[in-house]
């Protein structure tokens, strides 16, 4: 039997310092989990979710044959057609743009996961100001979304190019302002403190109105439904997406997917208690942590889901008349409810 001690130290000192690297926790925490194997698989698996239950509110099967159980390998049969695909680059495009804005996309998508905790520790980026580094991702999310617009030199991607700046920079706002809520009641921006502030109860209890700001600004922030007018496929094709195909195209949906499931982490960590939640019995706490957390956040994405089958598509007027007129003063009533409940609690006059 092979002694595995014995075959490390036969081993070259670069390789060693190899494997300890692959085995050190900073490392399985970006690879495995919360990392990069994680994410992706989970992002695969909401395509395959969503698709499901769309299905069953449109009273059809959805995927089935791929798979034995309920088409789960659908998935992967899309991804092998759409990597197969011939890659089309138009003539007339900014090709360096054009090929590199969506491995930006993705990359910026899967860089919100290096914020998030999913339990005690289980972060990738332990940091004081977690919350405010995801949420200067965020900002940085739009510039490949409009630059890949401005490179296809199409009138089509152009459309969906200036609608996507209109909506995402007009609702990035009550965002902020829905998140400064969460700070101003918890004193904090570490991600994993806020969740620790909720031990007795959610921030999604205390404050109702920026928990309703923050879920709606997740779906414009995501393109989801009802805000997916950026590629409103029945009047612009598809937006600030048309032009792309094949692997491209594949790289963009993922990184959609990716974020949306980003934010419905971030919202389960900021006003649903994160990983607290009941012990179960025979489980240890580091994995029952995770759970919490997932669970938490998959229900949210539930949510986000049901929705394609439920609203229609809002016009582009009727989405900034949203954000401007009605969600920043709702996340403004928010702020001051918040704000004067502090007050009352510094004097004494509430339990804090």
């Amino acid at each position: 039997m092979i002694d595995p001690v014995q075959l490390f130290n036969s081993l070259p000192a670069p390789l060693q310092e190899l494997v300890r690297f692959i085995y050190s926790e900073p490392f399985i925490k970006a690879a495995i989990f919360p990392g990069a194997l994680f994410s992706t698989v989970l992002g695969i698996f909401a395509v395959w979710f969503e698709r499901k239950l769309f299905a069953r509110v449109s009273l059809r099967i959805g995927p089935l044959h791929v798979g034995k159980v309920a088409g789960i390998l659908q998935l992967i049969a899309d991804a092998i057609k759409f990597i197969s695909k011939e890659r089309i680059i138009p003539d007339g495009v900014n090709k360096p743009l054009f090929v590199l804005m969506p491995a930006l996309a993705m990359i910026l998508s899967l860089l919100l996961y290096a914020f998030l905790p999913f339990g005690a520790g289980w972060i990738i980026y332990p940091s004081d100001i977690g919350l405010l580094l995801f949420f200067l991702v965020t900002a940085l999310s739009p510039i490949p979304i409009v630059l890949a617009g401005y490179a296809s030199r199409s009138k089509y991607p152009f459309i969906g190019m200036s609608r996507i700046a209109l909506q995402l920079f007009g609702y990035e706002v009550p965002l902020f302002l829905a998140l400064t809520g969460v700070v101003l009641s918890t004193r904090t921006l570490n991600l994993e403190k806020i969740v620790e502030a909720q031990v007795a109860v959610p921030l999604a209890v205390t404050q109702v109105l920026g928990f309703i700001v923050f879920l709606t600004t997740l779906l414009a922030e995501t393109e989801r439904l009802p805000f997916d007018i950026p590629t409103a496929e029945g009047e612009i094709v598809f937006g600030w997406q048309t032009e792309y195909s094949g692997v491209y195209f594949l790289m963009i949906q993922l990184a959609m997917f990716e974020k949306v499931l980003a934010f419905c982490f971030l919202g389960a960590v900021l006003y649903l208690g994160g990983w607290l939640g009941p012990p179960i019995p025979g489980v240890p706490e580091s994995i029952t942590a995770p759970f919490w957390t997932i669970l938490k956040g998959l229900l949210l994405f539930t949510f986000v889901a049901l929705l394609r089958g439920v609203y229609p598509r809002l016009t582009i007027e009727k989405v900034l008349d949203l954000g401007w007129k009605y969600l920043i003063p709702l996340a403004f009533v928010n702020l001051i409810i918040t704000a004067g409940l502090s007050l009352l609690a510094e004097a004494g006059m509430l339990p804090l």
